[in-house]
């Protein structure tokens, strides 16, 4: 698996859209690996996790082709990773030659809203292929298994994270959630995983890890999945998705993350699987 992380940033992105803090204010003077877009991830030219409001953005910076995207898998309805207005732009005139259908998974709020979309723009018969996921029921999608993992986040709906899998190799794409439940611990306790890119989005805050994690909260899911045998010395660690709010630039951020092994993930980083 060929993997670019294309955003690294919370809902707001960093710089802040709107916002003057001084962490801001420093992002935008150092620019580079200090500018982050809203995340999403993409695996080979074929498999994407989420659609952010940025992703135009990202195809142009990336050179990225969707016309070939041939699966799509989106965590949650959170605008910042399901911008469902964009997908208007599937429709021909809008687009040609795309290789259909594009098939979507994603939990049931995600259907729904792509079903409303597809009705009222009276989308031509095998265009897109919508499907509802479940936690732990694994989807073949060609030479991948993309495995739902319960996620503790948007509690109106049930949020998802997955394990991504091929004949050789297993990546954990862990954003958005809070602490994993037990359930979702037991299940990766059973896995050999050689990549795992997890969510920081609260830093170094003294906050609960409820809905989104600290770096503390990485660190006890690390070293749980150590004991399990899950994760070992070989694994790549990667921390993604921040918030502004932590008040750490790339660097800062890369000198409490190196000591415990982690990468610290960056808009368009390349991680080979």
């Amino acid at each position: 698996m060929k993997v670019r992380i294309l955003g690294t940033a919370a809902a707001e992105g960093w710089p802040g859209l709107f916002c003057g803090c001084e962490t801001c204010k420093k992002a935008r003077a150092a620019g580079g690996k200090n500018l982050r877009s809203r995340a999403s991830l993409q695996i080979d030219d074929f498999y994407k996790i989420d659609f952010p409001p940025d992703t135009f953005y990202h195809v142009m910076k990336y050179g990225l082709d969707l016309s070939r995207l041939r699966y799509l898998f989106i965590t949650h309805s959170h605008e910042d990773h399901f911008a469902k207005d964009e997908f208007e732009y599937i429709l021909p005139g809008f687009a040609h030659n795309v290789e259909a259908p594009i098939r979507i998974y994603g939990n049931s709020a995600v259907i729904d809203a792509l079903k409303q979309i597809k009705e009222s723009s009276d989308a031509p018969d095998g265009l897109v292929e919508l499907t509802e996921i479940k936690p732990f029921e694994p989807v073949k999608a060609d030479y991948l298994t993309f495995t739902p993992i319960k996620a503790e986040h948007k509690y109106s709906e049930q949020a998802v994270n997955y394990l991504v899998q091929s004949e050789s190799k297993t990546m954990l794409y862990a954003s958005d959630t809070g602490r994993y439940s037990e359930a979702a611990i037991e299940f990766l306790s059973r896995q050999k995983i050689d990549i795992a890119v997890i969510e920081c989005t609260l830093g170094l805050l003294p906050w609960e890890p409820r809905t989104h994690m600290t770096f503390g909260a990485v660190l006890e899911l690390r070293d749980m999945l150590v004991k399990s045998g899950a994760v070992d010395s070989n694994t790549q660690l990667v921390i993604t998705h921040f918030s502004h709010n932590i008040g750490l630039l790339h660097e800062e951020l890369e000198q409490i993350a190196s000591p415990e092994d982690f990468t610290v993930a960056y808009d368009g980083i390349m991680l080979e699987v």
